[in-house]
C-alpha cells in the first residue's frame, strides 16, 4: 500500500499525483466507446457537483500527461462496470467514543494498487482516506471527525452520473456532520447501487442506501447504538433495487455477525473493533476466487485515533496512522 501526502489547491495535489504515476510509467487502458461515452457524461456531471475536483484532474492529466478529456472520462466512469468489491462497514457510539470500523474486500491482484492518503486541499477539510482508484476514495475519516464508508450493492441499473468513490470525496473536504453528509450523497445524482456508512463524533449514525432509482437513510433501530453495512439493501424501499446473488461473498452472513455482535455489546473500544473486522467471518479470505480483505480501518472518531491492518486483518497487525495528526499540527504552527 502507498502512502501519499498532497495538500495545497487542487490543481497542485494533482499535478504532484499525476507526476509520480508519469515517473513510474503508469498506463492506463484504452476504453471502449460505450465506456468512454459513459465516463464523458459523468465527468460532465462531475464537473456540476464538485467543480474543484475538475481542477485536480486538469493538475493530473499535466502531470501524467494524458489528455485532460480522456482521463476525466476514465476516472469520472471507474469502477461502474465491474463492481467486484464485497465490503463491511460499522459505526458504533459509547459514552466517551465513537468507533468507526470497515473491511475493504477486493481482488487479491489490486493489492499492489492500494493507497492510504492524507489529503488536505486549501480551504476544505484534511482527511485519511484508502482507495485504489487514483483520486477518487473508498472510506476515510476527515479532521472534523466524521467517517465514511462504502459497500457495492448488486443493483437494477447503471447511469450517467457520481460515482460512489467521487462522493465521498466530496463528504470527507466538505461535512463535519451525519446531517451534512446525508444531504451531500442525497443531492448527487447515484451511478450505481451502494450503501454509505456515515458516523461522525458527536454520536450521530446513519446509512445511505442509494440507487438510481431513489434512496434511503436509516439510523439505529430504537434502543441500539450502532449501525452496519454489507452487500444488500435492508430498507423496504430499496430492495426492490437489489438483485442479490452475491452468496459466494457472504454478504448476508457478515451482515448478521455485524449486526449480532454489535447488538450484544454495551460498548466497544478500538481492541474490540479490531477483534470484530479479524472474525473469520466478517473478514473474507477466499483463496478460491483469489478474493479478500486488501485493508481494515478502524478509528475513535472522538479522539480522532485512527489504526489500519494492511492486507488480512489480525488483532496484532493494525498500526497507528498518525499523518493526520502530523498535518494539523503543521498547519496550526
Amino acid at each position: 500500500m502507498y502512502h501519499p501526502r498532497f495538500y495545497g489547491d487542487f490543481y497542485e495535489m494533482g499535478f504532484k499525483y499525476g507526476s509520480l504515476l508519469q515517473q513510474k510509467s503508469v498506463q492506463l487502458p484504452a476504453l471502449t466507446q460505450a465506456k468512454a461515452e459513459f465516463g464523458t457524461q459523468c465527468y460532465q456531471a462531475l464537473q456540476r457537483f464538485y467543480p474543484e475536483l475538475i481542477e485536480e484532474i486538469k493538475g493530473f492529466s499535466a502531470g501524467l500527461r494524458i489528455e485532460e478529456a480522456f482521463l476525466g472520462a476514465f476516472v469520472a466512469g471507474i469502477g461502474v462496470f465491474d463492481m467486484t468489491g464485497k465490503c463491511s462497514a460499522f459505526g458504533f457510539r459509547n459514552t466517551n467514543a465513537v468507533v468507526f470500523g470497515r473491511n475493504y474486500d477486493m481482488l487479491f491482484a489490486l493489492k499492489q494498487f492500494t493507497e492510504s492518503s492524507l489529503t488536505a486541499p486549501a480551504h476544505k477539510f484534511a482527511h485519511i482516506s484508502q482507495s485504489d482508484l487514483f483520486l477518487g476514495r473508498a472510506d476515510g475519516i476527515n479532521e472534523k471527525g466524521l467517517a465514511i464508508a462504502m459497500s457495492f450493492v448488486n443493483g437494477t441499473t447503471i447511469q450517467p452520473g457520481i460515482t460512489f468513490h467521487f462522493i465521498i470525496r466530496k463528504v470527507l473536504e466538505n461535512c463535519d456532520t451525519v446531517a451534512s453528509a446525508v444531504e451531500t450523497i442525497r443531492s448527487a445524482k447515484i451511478t450505481s447501487a451502494n450503501n454509505f456508512l456515515i458516523a461522525d463524533k458527536q454520536g450521530t449514525l446513519a446509512v445511505v442506501e442509494a440507487a438510481p432509482e431513489g434512496s434511503e437513510v436509516r439510523y439505529p433501530q430504537y434502543g441500539d447504538s450502532f449501525v452496519c453495512i454489507s452487500n444488500q439493501f435492508e430498507t423496504e424501499k430499496m430492495t426492490a433495487f437489489d438483485r442479490g446473488g452475491l452468496n459466494w461473498s457472504k454478504t448476508k452472513e457478515r451482515y448478521q455477525k455485524l449486526e449480532s455482535t454489535l447488538s450484544a455489546a454495551e460498548s466497544i473500544d478500538l481492541d474490540w473493533a479490531k477483534e470484530i473486522m479479524s472474525d473469520r467471518c466478517v473478514c473474507l479470505n477466499l483463496k478460491k476466487e483469489k478474493f479478500g480483505t486488501l485493508w481494515s480501518v478502524v478509528a475513535d472518531l472522538k479522539a480522532l485515533k485512527i489504526e489500519r491492518a494492511e492486507g488480512k486483518p489480525k488483532i496484532d497487525n493494525y498500526k497507528p496512522e498518525t499523518r493526520l495528526d502530523w498535518w494539523l499540527k503543521k498547519k496550526s504552527s
